[in-house]
């Protein structure tokens, strides 16, 4: 028989073991926090997720994931950027999309990577490009499945979603197809009110930095002519200047320069220059008489504007006093255009500024 003991504790033993007790406790959970803190990520439960990045796409660099409804099923997708053939940390980039394929039972849902393939295996853009998403293409069962636009500022590409649910999961042939593709170093921009893409290029202008820039519109399949990856004709094209008329535009070297800020000036009543200053001052006194042939079939007054569809011009030395611009111009009125004229000018230097002088067309 175990009997308990008959001393009695003093008021300090009493206070004391609890203390101890108390202290104790907050040791160990002082430790365990400890632990807690030092623990690396590995040691930490699983996370209920997978990283593309970290679990998927491993050795790849991947630039960019981003969630977007590409297929028009209500549910977002993975949109993967990555890069290759990769110097520092330049590169073209590719994309390809993730999506979760959901079968019917007994099957599993997959995640199912599909490629977005460009014509001749190119790459998508030299950077990674904004996206959108677009109704550019007719669905023939009225279905709206909008198109992915991807952009930088001198690329666009389109990709058409072709759904065949009984030939899910696969990518052959591709489920998203390319429909357009554009690349200049002149700049491309996408227009998703009117669809259209205008192209800017500075070839054959080098010399006075002008530039063409070729307007397109989709036609029944897309921006390329159906069955193949030939863009379609531009609905309309230009000769410009890349960010509007210089304010020094008379004081020009280059000859080409004058005659196409003169057609520009054109439906412009305050205009500066005024279109008189690109004339001499015998062709201003025509042009005022009506008597300068220009190239309009429309009196001035009916002109609203001009567009010059084509120039030519033979180079120019410092020391020239006079030089040869021929351009095809398209006039329009309120309600017509003009066929394509062409006006081959004659310009002068006054006073060391170059003058339209006289024209034949």
């Amino acid at each position: 028989m175990v009997k308990r003991s008959s001393h009695c504790r003093t008021g300090v033993q009493q206070f004391t073991v609890p203390k101890l007790a108390c202290s104790a406790m907050l040791v160990i959970l002082f430790v365990a926090l400890l632990t807690s803190c030092a623990a690396s990520p590995s040691e930490e439960l699983p996370k209920k997720t997978i990283s593309l990045t970290d679990n998927v796409l491993l050795g790849m660099d991947v630039a960019d994931v981003q969630r977007e409804d590409t297929d028009s099923d209500g549910e977002l997708e993975w949109l993967v950027f990555y890069r290759f053939d990769q110097v520092g940390e330049h590169g073209p980039v590719a994309a390809l999309i993730y999506d979760v394929v959901r079968r019917s039972p007994p099957l599993l849902p997959v995640v199912y990577p599909y490629r977005l393939r460009i014509p001749d295996e190119n790459y998508l853009a030299q950077s990674v490009p904004e996206v959108s998403l677009v109704d550019i293409v007719s669905e023939p069962d009225s279905k709206v499945r909008k198109e992915l636009v991807f952009t930088t500022t001198i690329e666009a590409a389109f990709f058409h979603l072709n759904p065949d649910p009984a030939n899910q999961p696969t990518d052959e042939p591709p489920l998203y197809r390319c429909i357009g593709l554009f690349r200049s170093d002149g700049g491309v921009d996408f227009d998703s009110e009117t669809l259209e893409v205008r192209v800017t290029s500075r070839a054959g202008h080098e010399r006075s930095q002008l530039v063409t820039r070729r307007y397109y519109k989709p036609e029944g399949d897309g921006y390329f002519i159906t069955g193949t990856t030939t863009l379609v004709s531009p609905f309309t094209s230009k000769i410009d200047f890349p960010e509007g008329i210089p304010s020094v535009i008379l004081d020009t070297p280059y000859p080409e320069k004058i005659v196409l800020a003169f057609y520009k000036t054109f439906g412009k009543a305050d205009a500066k220059p005024t279109i008189l200053e690109y004339l001499s001052a015998q062709a201003a006194t025509e042009f005022m008489e009506g008597k300068l042939k220009y190239g309009s079939p429309f009196p001035l007054g009916e002109v609203k504007f001009a567009v010059v569809k084509e120039l030519a011009y033979y180079p120019t030395q410092d020391d020239s006093q006079s030089a040869i611009v021929t351009v095809k111009v398209v006039f329009h009125s309120a309600d017509k255009k003009s066929p394509l004229t062409e006006v081959r000018w004659t310009l002068i230097r006054v006073e060391n500024k170059w003058k339209m002088d006289y024209s034949q067309s």
